[in-house]
């Protein structure tokens, strides 16, 4: 998902040194990586652009921590092997307590990472999470700003819908249930295709359509739980999604030619409706969870990451 940069075959704007022209900070770093030390801040490198991120680490209460993360960019950038690094990345990011800047930049990583696995829903996460940590981070702001853009740009895919995928029958409910389900479904998929526009003529009109369409497809749904069991369940959890995502895609950059004032109101309103969402999200999310049901594994497992997701991103902001 990162810009191209030559000769490298992925550049990130998301907190990495980009090859080629940053190839001697690399190489610094393997060397330091070998000694079992954490790397030297690298120089900076001329127009390296969004490369700059965290091309010199922050100063680190904890060694163990940055060591561990530039083993994972080395594992991503250089060796290529993309398994170890996501798990050097979220290790880094399970330490947020410890080291809130590193956290962001791992965040930022693996937001790269699912992006380009198609996993737009959370990539959007993580890069919200990069912009929790990283408040007093101008640098993780820019580029999660940038990332956030580029996601929000992205086509939508079967990876975008979080949990079981679209259309997921449902075993041993009645014929009426099913039906209800499967149209409440298809809301779901129509509320994902549509993007809110951040440009001056069309802001205001296409968040409320995504607001409102949201709300329609909660409505559908909360009629299926209606029916209890596994129904409950899988209702409850896509409700939670639902305002999950939208809690994501209402933070975003406003238009430059905005009033400053006016922006910074509606930058305030947006971000509390996040949060009001987030909140709604988790309370559906364990609504799902705590309903028995047979046959509803795959619903409650979706919830219970998400739930935690969700509830990183309330405790973070």
């Amino acid at each position: 998902m990162g810009e191209a940069m030559a000769p490298a075959p992925r550049d990130s704007t998301s907190g990495g040194l980009a090859l080629g022209a940053g190839a001697a900070p690399v190489l610094l770093l393997a060397v330091a990586l070998g000694c079992g030390d954490p790397p030297p801040p690298a120089r900076a490198v001329p127009d390296a652009g969004p490369a700059a991120v965290v091309a010199a680490p922050p100063a680190l209460p904890e060694p163990a921590t940055a060591t561990g993360y530039w083993a994972a960019f080395f594992d991503d950038v250089v060796a290529g092997d993309r398994d170890a690094a996501r798990a050097g990345y979220e290790a880094a990011l399970a330490r947020a307590d410890v080291d809130p800047q590193l956290a962001a930049r791992a965040a930022l990583r693996l937001a790269d990472l699912e992006g380009a696995a198609g996993n737009r829903r959370r990539a959007l996460e993580l890069v919200a999470r990069a912009a929790a940590l990283g408040t007093d981070d101008d640098a993780v702001q820019d580029a999660a700003e940038r990332q956030r853009a580029r996601l929000m740009a992205a086509p939508s895919g079967a990876a975008d819908v979080r949990g079981p995928a679209v259309g997921t029958p449902l075993p041993g409910v009645a014929p009426a249930v099913a039906a209800a389900f499967a149209a409440a479904e298809a809301q779901l998929a129509q509320v994902h295709r549509m993007r809110m526009v951040p440009v001056l003529e069309a802001l205001s009109s296409t968040v409320r359509a995504k607001q409102r369409a949201t709300e329609e497809a909660v409505r559908a749904y909360r009629a299926v739980a209606e029916a209890g069991g596994i129904a409950r369940v899988a209702a409850q959890y896509r409700i939670g999604s639902l305002y999950h995502d939208l809690a994501l895609e209402l933070v975003f950059d406003l238009p430059p030619e905005l009033d400053p004032g006016v922006a910074s109101r509606l930058r305030r309103s947006l971000r509390t409706s996040a949060l009001g969402y987030l909140k709604k999200a988790t309370a559906a999310y364990r609504a799902s969870k705590d309903e028995p049901a047979a046959d509803a594994q795959a619903w409650r497992a979706a919830a219970d990451a998400d739930l935690r997701g969700a509830e990183a991103l309330l405790g973070e902001r």
